[in-house]
């Protein structure tokens, strides 16, 4: 990690850091995903929740210890390519504090990662290289808390996205903290000991379920009182976290893959019963209909050891037009040529 000190100070409190991630990276590409989900058919948007775009600055609530630290990313363009400036807004002036927030922004933005495997297993692909021209840079971004990709995930198990965003906000505002910096408002997730102290009819109130509340209280007392260690499954081989977390009641194999991919670092999960993930790989790939999740497993073993950034550069192309997926599926067919994947078969 590069770091560097700005020489114009924003103020009497805070200061400006730099930090240059390893190239090819896309700024905007990587904050695309977490600012908000895609447009709905109607053409309806999602407020933001806990992840804000202001002035051309992403900004997030990072909790650490007792104290809210807000905090700010830029890129700076006119310097090198890519560079990021991190401004630290509310919260206490402490050294420790600001080097918590450089370390937390480096790994929310995989500074360091090689990403050029990655491009090279895509090239070979007649989607991903599409794909991987299109959203060249992106980053997986990865969530602040695992506690906090956890929960999430169990509230949008089997709902829509328009639903789940309607739960989600509630539960913020209901059990979150927050601060705020000129004029606006700025939540965290709530912490395991808010979740744990609450009841399963207090979360009906907000529209969770009966069994996704007893869940999610379950989760939280045993994140709180230490025996599920959430954040140290970040340390661990992917394989015994991923064992780890399908031991909790209520997470299945989609959610135990996608705080993977989300929060742990794994470069290689699949969530293969994803139905977004499966209805993108019907169309780009021209199959007749809907694959399974076994079948998604057969078509991606080319993209072992990067299942997770394959899985990403799919997904993403719900934030695109209709008319982007249209052109880029006719540019995919008028080039598919056979080959030793499978994956560039004729359709089913």
């Amino acid at each position: 990690m590069t770091l560097a000190p700005s020489r114009r100070p924003i103020g009497v409190k805070f200061n400006i850091m730099l930090l240059r991630p390893r190239e090819p990276f896309n700024f905007a590409r990587t904050l695309q995903f977490i600012l908000s989900p895609p447009a709905l058919l109607n053409g309806r948007q999602f407020a933001p929740l806990l992840d804000h775009f202001v002035d051309g600055e992403y900004r997030r609530v990072l909790q650490l210890g007792e104290h809210l630290v807000l905090y700010g990313v830029r890129e700076e363009k006119h310097a090198s390519p890519g560079e990021l400036r991190i401004r630290f807004l509310t919260g206490p002036n402490e050294e420790s504090l600001r080097g918590a927030v450089v370390s937390e922004v480096a790994r929310q933005f995989s500074h360091d990662l090689d990403i050029e495997p990655f491009y090279a297993l895509a090239a070979r692909d007649p989607v991903l290289r599409h794909m991987a021209v299109h959203f060249r840079g992106m980053r997986i971004p990865q969530a602040a808390q695992v506690f906090e990709t956890l929960i999430s995930a169990i509230i949008e198990q089997q709902v829509n996205l328009s639903f789940a965003h309607q739960v989600k906000k509630a539960l913020i505002e209901t059990y979150g903290r927050s601060v705020e910096f000129e004029g606006r408002r700025y939540s965290a997730f709530p912490e395991p000991a808010a979740l744990s102290l609450t009841s399963p009819r207090e979360l009906r109130r907000i529209q969770v379920s009966g069994p996704k509340a007893s869940y999610i209280i379950r989760i939280s007392r045993r994140t709180l009182d230490g025996t599920l260690d959430l954040e140290g499954l970040r340390e661990i081989e992917p394989a015994l976290a991923y064992e780890k977390l399908l031991a909790q009641k209520g997470v299945g194999p989609w959610t135990a893959q996608y705080v993977g991919l989300r929060a742990l670092g794994h470069r290689d999960c699949l969530p293969a019963a994803d139905v977004g993930l499966q209805k993108v790989i019907r169309y780009f790939y021209g199959l007749r209909k809907k694959p399974t999740a076994e079948r998604v497993e057969k078509l991606a073993k080319s993209w072992t050891g990067w299942r997770s950034y394959a899985t990403f550069y799919l997904w993403l192309t719900y934030w695109e037009t209709a008319e982007w997926r249209s052109r880029v599926f006719k540019e995919i067919r008028a080039t598919r040529r056979s080959g030793p994947s499978g994956l560039s078969r004729r359709p089913d």
